[in-house]
């Protein structure tokens, strides 16, 4: 490789032009290269002392030495560099530190073609080379130092070497032959800085030739230290409007081509991709994967709740999570989010065609190469699947093939029978003797066998597969040991996050209250609702549903049944509390895994009663919050049970009384397990880096990538905005508007 001059132009700035030259001894072989001081006539007296401190200090190091008896200028100076030098040169601001392989990197990206007339590095100040964000002076990462910014840089580059119109002036290699065809900077044109290295660029075009962008590379860069002083600001100011109308009128085509470069940005995968890269810096990545995921997840699902307080966790614990889940309406899509230390961000969704050819899907090539891409692409460490409704069991394979460890927590009996709870008609099929699953999975699922046995078998050997198996509730573990003997299933209770209410000093009136919560489906218990309204003949007895139903017969509010609506996470005590709750009702037909709704029924302080089955009935029973009643029990009985409580005064008044002793699993004490489990699972490489661009190559078009075309256009329309502003013709119209309104 060629020898190069490094030529730094000084002008005052004595710390960092120190902090400059450290970076070069440092980072540089100057046995090879050379470097070139020029102090431009500094006014501060310290910094031609300092140089040749440096310079008699390195006496073995190729470091030369230039003072300028009078001030000439940054143009003036950096030619006379260039006229020192017989060799390619790198323009090198003082306010720069340079990193590791610097000027190796860029001589190799600068000798990738012989038509490269410059080279310039990714920086965090420096325009169209800025990073992560585009055109802006970027502060570095608050988690990193410079040299693991640069190496990561490097790590996750493609080395593209993508064109530029034109480089910048911070940090660019010229070569020599080029600078002997094409001449040194327009010093008469641009001799006070701003605007020399784009007319250099641009004749570099016409000549033929391109401008690169080194993005394997990062020089840090502090920017237009020589302007720090207010009293420069607005000279600064009236200066690059100047010459950027020199530039205009110089070269309309290329300042044109950088204007629409600006607005389209082509190199938003770069960014992007070490935006990714900094959010996942030494952090562990957990992916999950559930059946349903909304931005808002205030009333969902309970596995999802269960996942949203453990993200919550993650993030206080360096943990990044993602999360892949199936569209709300159109299930082959998949949207996959991140959480790392800020709010949630959807990164992308994945078409696939999964669904369209089986009713029950264990593989799906379209799925499995989307699951593929984004362990790849992001190095995935552990795999949590919270339900695989929706997914397939690809996934535990992508996961063993890379040795990822693997958890799957039941959040209901979908991996014993697709029904997921397994409700013949209106009850728990273990409890009917006349089920005809064939039938039922019909009705369900449109399959025409009967596929349980197959299904079973199936999913025993999925489940073996996994590193940990979670329940959140002994019953469920009894449930799935029953059938699958030889599984080792962990029962963690999920945590809840207490919620402080007001007590109500008045009652209201001195009817028996009654509520169903939650969101009312069959599964749910609604036909026992509807025959409780239906039946109920006591005029003080009230029915009260807090949620939604699916029930049509249920959405209206009649004689003595009050739909309140839907609810968000943690409102559902305090409604119970203000509208005089005397007995919350739980008659799911199916073995529940958890119930967070009981929960928060327990924080109101109303007693329950549920059936005796699943979680709901152990935890009623051991806890002694509630009545827990035969599961055969009709519509008829419990109305008959709802009245004896409410003429129980004592009985009723024990149960209240039980609440003081109650002490909730808070959600912290659930956090802390996971916590303590993902970080004692041995990642051997926590500092690896992310590779966008696979990922960038298979997502499809997101609401994000939307909005940036819409970025785009408008960057678009207001360079044109500028660029008309700046015009003679904008000028005379002004003008002529002025003369018009005094006339």
């Amino acid at each position: 490789m060629k020898n190069i001059d490094i030529i730094v132009p000084i002008y005052n700035a004595y710390e960092f032009t120190e902090e400059c030259i450290k970076s070069l001894l440092k980072n540089t072989d100057l046995n090879k290269h050379t470097l070139v001081l020029i102090n431009d006539k500094s006014p501060d007296e310290k910094i031609l002392p300092m140089l040749l401190k440096y310079k008699n200090q390195n006496q073995d190091k190729q470091i030369e030495v230039l003072d300028n008896e009078e001030n000439l200028g940054f143009v003036k100076t950096v030619n006379k560099g260039m006229q020192h030098s017989k060799n390619d040169v790198i323009l090198l601001n003082s306010d720069t530190e340079v990193t590791k392989n610097w000027i190796e990197k860029i001589q190799k990206c600068a000798y990738s073609n012989q038509y490269i007339a410059t080279v310039t590095p990714l920086t965090n100040n420096g325009t169209i080379a800025s990073v992560p964000n585009f055109g802006v002076d970027n502060e570095l990462p608050e988690n990193m130092i410079l040299e693991e910014y640069a190496e990561m840089i490097e790590k996750v580059s493609k080395n593209r070497y993508p064109e530029l119109t034109t480089g910048n002036g911070f940090c660019m290699y010229i070569k020599r032959d080029v600078i002997e065809e094409i001449g040194l900077f327009d010093d008469k044109t641009f001799g006070k800085g701003y605007g020399e290295e784009n007319d250099f660029c641009y004749r570099a075009l016409d000549h033929g030739y391109t401008n690169i962008l080194c993005d394997n590379t990062f020089i840090y860069h502090k920017g237009t230290q020589s302007f720090k002083k207010e009293n420069l600001t607005a000279s600064r100011a009236a200066l690059i409007d100047e010459h950027m109308n020199l530039l205009r009128k110089k070269h309309p085509i290329y300042v044109q081509k950088t204007d629409n470069f600006i607005a389209n940005n082509p190199l938003r995968d770069i960014q992007e991709n070490i935006k990714l890269n900094i959010l996942l810096h030494k952090k562990k990545r957990i992916l999950y994967l559930i059946n349903e995921w909304e931005e808002n997840m205030e009333m969902t699902g309970g596995a999802s709740l269960h996942v949203k307080d453990i993200i919550n966790s993650n993030i206080k614990n360096n943990i990044a999570s993602f999360v892949i889940s199936p569209d709300k309406i159109d299930k082959s899509r998949y949207r996959l989010y991140l959480y790392t230390n800020q709010i949630a961000k959807e990164i992308s969704n994945y078409k696939t065609d999964i669904n369209h050819y089986g009713q029950i899907t264990y593989t799906n090539n379209s799925y499995k190469q989307m699951l593929e891409n984004i362990f790849d692409s992001f190095k995935i460490d552990i795999l949590h699947v919270q339900h695989f409704l929706f997914q397939t069991f690809d996934t535990i394979e992508i996961a063993k093939e890379r040795n990822i460890f693997s958890i799957i927590t039941l959040h209901d009996l979908y991996m014993i029978c697709p029904s997921i709870n397994m409700v013949y008609k209106d009850k728990y099929c273990e409890y009917d003797k006349e089920k005809d699953c064939a039938k039922c999975l019909n009705i369900r699922y449109g399959v025409n066998s009967n596929i349980l046995t197959n299904w079973q078998r199936t999913n025993l050997e999925i489940l073996k597969k996994f590193d940990k198996i979670i329940a959140p509730s002994e019953n469920t573990k009894k449930i799935f040991t029953n059938l699958y003997k030889d599984l080792e299933i962990e029962v963690v209770e999920h945590g809840v996050e207490v919620v402080q209410t007001k007590e109500k000093k008045d009652r209201n009136s001195k009817d028996f209250n009654i509520a169903f919560v939650g969101a009312m489906a069959i599964h749910k218990g609604s036909n026992i609702l509807k025959d409780l309204v239906k039946k109920n003949n006591n005029s003080n007895l009230k029915i009260h549903l807090f949620g939604k139903p699916n029930e049509k017969d249920l959405t209206k509010s009649k004689g003595n049944y009050i739909n309140h609506g839907k609810y968000t996470r943690g409102e559902l005590p305090q409604l119970l509390i203000d509208n005089d709750i005397d007995l919350v009702c739980i008659f799911a037909p199916w073995p529940e895994t958890y119930s967070y709704t009981l929960t928060e029924s327990y924080m109101a302080q109303v007693p329950i009663i549920t059936f005796d089955i699943g979680a709901v009935g152990d935890r009623v029973k051991n806890d002694n919050l509630g009545w827990v009643i035969n599961f055969d029990t009709n519509s008829d009985k419990i109305l008959e049970k709802i009245q004896e409580i409410s003429n129980n005064k004592e009985g009723y008044k024990v149960k209240k009384d039980n609440f003081k002793n109650y002490k909730f699993k808070q959600v912290e004490e659930m956090q802390k397990y996971y916590e303590t489990t993902y970080n004692n699972i041995n990642i051997e490489n926590i500092n690896k880096t992310a590779n966008i661009y696979c990922f960038l190559d298979y997502r499809t078009k997101t609401k994000e990538s939307e909005l940036n075309e819409f970025q785009n256009t408008y960057g678009h329309v207001i360079h044109k905005y500028e660029k008309l502003r700046s015009s003679l013709v904008w000028k005379i119209a002004k003008k002529l508007k002025h003369i018009i309104k005094k006339v």
